[in-house]
């Protein structure tokens, strides 16, 4: 598949494949959600214990009028007992509207800490677990998979809670009235759990297949929409096209799968159950007409309707399996999003409230998976207040030494400094203070330009955020929208041109007042006249920082304290713009090449 989001770094090292290793388990986490709410469960067990035991006198009275009242005409007892039972029954369903309210309502609170759990840790997740997990699964582990246990709260909680509740009142009241006729409903029981029992473990793996393809389908849809310029642009729709069918296929056959092999539970249920009205109702005749037994047709009719709400709960939850299993399928994906390592501190982590902005790199080396070494053996050091440049082909590293100093990945080996203190030792939140990055691709947030601009500092008041608007050259332009700081933008400033957008990634780097300044690639996807707007502002931004500038266009970098070259994740070269050229290495052979050339014709 290919990616269209633009992210930098591997994809997909370790695709995740889910297993529900303990459905128990995952049960009392769900379960463990509930402990605010326990007191209101206790309210629902009530109601329901109510409304079983209603059902079950009722019924038995119902029996009582067939022998007493019918076949002896007795007409003004049964009015009498119909407006009692009426009135029970009226009371039994106010009942059964709280209840359900509730449980709706605890179900809802279930389902939003859960997703409050799930969005706050992916917050904290280290940048590596994102570049090994597609953005499409993600999405639909906080979005389908979330939705997915709230249903199973919803529709099945009430029908499980009232099903046992009912079951064993059932039975018992059942056992009371007839032992032989119960025997049948037992022999049909067990039969029914068995069977289920060993549909459920296969309907379990088809579930989460299921929902390992549809995080598959959601990853692809989001990449497409987000590069749906590109695949215009290329021409590549019908190629797409053909790609999300195969997907589709592939979700729809494993949910076809799923649906296919719990679907034979329920018809599996019904039948036996009719079995077991038939036998009792065979088994009930023969006794009857035998005579000088305790049974009657009243008690005939009474434990048919106990049968019918003893398998009506079975049969629910039976034929809500598949929703159960894929809330458990869902919910094991859920929260091994939730158990991932988060990115925590270094024990003895510091908290650094200036830096002067020195930094060295030390023999460092780094491997995105571990093994393959993307840099190796990159020493060198920018002391406070220099503009050091960072050049080299595609793909030779130069990103990832900025990622590095920002403590976004682990070193494979070596050491990072910042005024002489280890970067991993450091915590994460200083140091970012510390340390500002501007994009290539610069990212707004959907709120308005005041507060995306006011993300590089929280605290900044409005005049500071306005003062690092001019300083970015954004002023201007912000001014001439109709609703000026407070446009609210969305979809990525879409409406914005990709310089205005840029302006604003600056003037966040403005407002963030950090001392340590990562410009990577920031002029790459502008034209030449929307450079020099920009360039100027860099240039005014980089004043009094420790800079760090990652170019693609060598001539803007003429005049950096150093440069760095970077070759296939060595650094093979470093010096003033002067030395690298009188050396005649890969640098000069870079800014004498053709296009060096075209680039500094347009200046």
């Amino acid at each position: 598949m290919i990616n269209l989001n633009g992210r930098r770094g591997p994809r997909n090292l370790h695709p995740e494949k889910v297993t529900l290793v303990d459905w128990k388990q995952t049960v009392r986490r769900i379960w463990g959600y509930l402990d605010t709410d326990r007191r209101k469960l206790l309210i629902v067990f009530g109601l329901t214990l109510f409304t079983t035991l209603a059902t079950i006198v009722g019924n038995r009275v119902n029996g009582i009028v067939v022998d007493q009242f019918i076949t002896k005409g007795r007409l003004r007892e049964l009015f009498i007992v119909s407006g009692l039972l009426a009135g029970m029954y009226f009371l039994s369903s106010i009942f059964t509207y709280f209840q359900t309210s509730i449980t709706t309502k605890v179900a809802q609170r279930t389902s939003a800490a859960i997703r409050h759990d799930l969005f706050a840790k992916m917050q904290r997740l280290p940048m590596r677990y994102f570049d090994t997990h597609d953005n499409g699964d993600i999405m639909s582990r906080l979005t389908n998979d979330v939705d997915n246990i709230n249903t199973a709260l919803m529709q099945t909680f009430v029908q499980l809670y009232t099903g046992i509740i009912s079951v064993v009142g059932m039975g018992i009241a059942m056992l009371l009235l007839s032992p032989l006729l119960t025997g049948i409903v037992v022999l049909a029981s067990v039969a029914t759990f068995f069977y289920s029992r060993t549909a459920a473990r296969i309907t379990q793996k088809a579930f989460t297949i299921q929902q390992q393809e549809l995080g598959s389908l959601n990853t692809q849809i989001e990449e497409n929409v987000s590069g749906k310029q590109l695949v215009q642009l290329f021409d590549h729709q019908q190629d797409t096209i053909d790609r999300f069918n195969e997907t589709n296929a592939r979700y729809t056959a494993a949910a076809y799968r799923a649906q296919l092999f719990s679907g034979v539970i329920g018809p599996f249920n019904n039948m036996t159950n009719n079995f077991a009205y038939l036998l009792i109702t065979f088994a009930g005749a023969v006794a009857i007409l035998r005579g000088g037994t305790s049974i009657t047709v009243g008690v005939i009719f009474t434990f048919l309707i106990y049968l019918r709400n003893f398998t009506g709960p079975i049969n629910n939850i039976l034929n809500l399996i598949n929703t159960l299993q894929l809330s458990l399928a869902s919910a094991e994906r859920v929260f091994q999003v939730v158990d991932a390592e988060p990115e925590k501190d270094a024990p003895n982590a510091v908290e650094l409230d200036h830096t002067a902005g020195n930094v060295k790199f030390d023999h460092v080396s780094f491997a995105y998976d571990g093994k393959t070494e993307v840099l190796h053996d990159i020493s060198f050091t920018a002391h406070q207040g220099e503009v050091v440049a960072i050049v080299g082909p595609t793909g030779a590293g130069k990103t990832t030494i900025m990622n590095l100093l920002t403590d976004l990945y682990p070193l494979t080996s070596g050491s990072i400094t910042l005024d002489d203190h280890d970067v991993t030792q450091i915590t994460f939140a200083s140091l970012r203070r510390l340390v500002t990055v501007v994009q290539q691709e610069s990212f707004l947030f959907t709120a308005t330009i005041r507060e995306n601009i006011r993300m590089g500092r929280p605290d900044a008041t409005d005049a500071e955020v306005e003062t690092a608007a001019k300083a970015a050259n954004a002023d201007g332009f912000i001014n001439q929208l109709p609703d000026g700081y407070d446009t609210m933008l969305s979809e990525n400033a879409s409406r914005l041109s990709q310089g205005q957008r840029q302006l604003l990634s600056i003037a966040r780097a403005f407002a963030a007042q950090a001392p340590v300044l990562v410009l990577d690639e920031a002029t790459a996807s502008i034209d030449s006249n929307t450079e020099t707007d920009v360039q100027h502002a860099m240039n005014r931004l980089m004043q009094q920082r420790t800079s760090f500038v990652i170019a693609h266009r060598l001539s803007t970098i003429r005049n950096a304290s150093k440069i760095l070259v970077i070759d296939q994740g060595k650094l093979i070269e470093s010096g003033t713009h002067e030395q690298l050229l009188a050396a005649g290495g890969f640098y000069a052979k870079l800014y004498n090449s053709p296009l060096a050339d075209m680039d500094k014709m347009k200046r």
